[in-house]
């Protein structure tokens, strides 16, 4: 997703590149992805976050598109040393170059242990600079623990959901801090990034589907109703809902309790329905 110097994209505009090997959760985001709204599809033109699914291992796309961030499906601990995530401390060098940097950061975030179902971005570029210069390498990583240590993850619960929302959240909000603390020149619509680089596209596998044993199909409708209320967020949309005040308060309220109870019937209705 290109940016402009002169008309700079909202920060909730990003792609978002869904990819895995398991050809039961590809179909399962497909059939899921069809079912939301037009404007996710790269081909397009609203400026929102855009979703596209890969059947192959993230170095594949790696080696054919330019990419920001890659997520960690991880644990508390930044021990990432198994499935998913010994392939990417293997792609950043191995386990003992990858690992102490992750964990430097959730020492400094989080006092060592960062909650599940959360979100922190990790600053790859200095590691990066001591790798092979072949590589295509994601200079920020997303670190969402899907558990505090690795164990079977129970299907009824929304922990897939709450992890792709915070990615997203996450990922918006580093592109929005962007804007709030860049310098302008010559009092045109010119930002000067010095610190940090938006995040204009990122790769996720399938939350907890590996070491977690999460449902494919469960995942599928977790992830793409987090995708789904972040698109459709008041806070990522120009045209805010009109405030329903029929509870008699709250008319100055960003939220009211009729949007709180539609989000949540959202995600409880995932678990009354058959998945089959």
């Amino acid at each position: 997703m290109a940016t402009s110097e002169e008309s700079p994209l909202p920060p909730h505009a990003f792609d978002l590149y869904l990819v895995d090997t398991s050809t039961a959760i590809i179909n399962a985001w497909k059939k899921e992805l069809s079912k939301l709204p037009e404007k996710l599809s790269p081909t397009d033109s609203t400026e929102c976050l855009k979703v596209q699914i890969h059947n192959e291992p993230f170095q594949s796309l790696l080696k054919t598109k330019e990419i920001d961030c890659i997520v960690s499906p991880a644990n508390s601990f930044g021990l990432m040393d198994g499935g998913l995530d010994y392939d990417l401390s293997e792609y950043y060098g191995g386990v003992n170059t990858l690992i102490p940097v992750v964990q430097k950061e959730i020492e400094k975030e989080w006092c060592g242990e960062q909650n599940v179902g959360t979100c922190m971005l990790v600053d790859l570029r200095n590691l990066i600079k001591q790798l092979p210069s072949k590589e295509n390498y994601p200079v920020y990583l997303a670190h969402c623990p899907t558990m505090r240590t690795p164990k079977a993850l129970d299907p009824c619960d929304d922990i897939v959901y709450r992890c792709t929302w915070a990615l997203l959240t996450h990922i918006r909000n580093h592109n929005a801090r962007l804007f709030e603390n860049a310098d302008k020149k010559n009092k045109k619509n010119h930002y000067v990034f010095e610190k940090h680089q938006r995040i204009n596209s990122v790769i996720c596998a399938g939350f907890g589907t590996g070491v977690g044993g999460y449902p494919e199909i469960t995942c599928a409708k977790q992830m793409m109703l987090a995708v789904k209320n972040f698109v459709e967020a008041p806070a990522n949309n120009e045209t805010k809902e009109q405030n329903d005040n029929s509870e008699g308060w709250g008319s100055n309220w960003l939220i009211q309790w009729s949007y709180a109870r539609r989000i949540e019937s959202s995600v409880q209705s995932l678990f009354r329905k058959n998945y089959q």
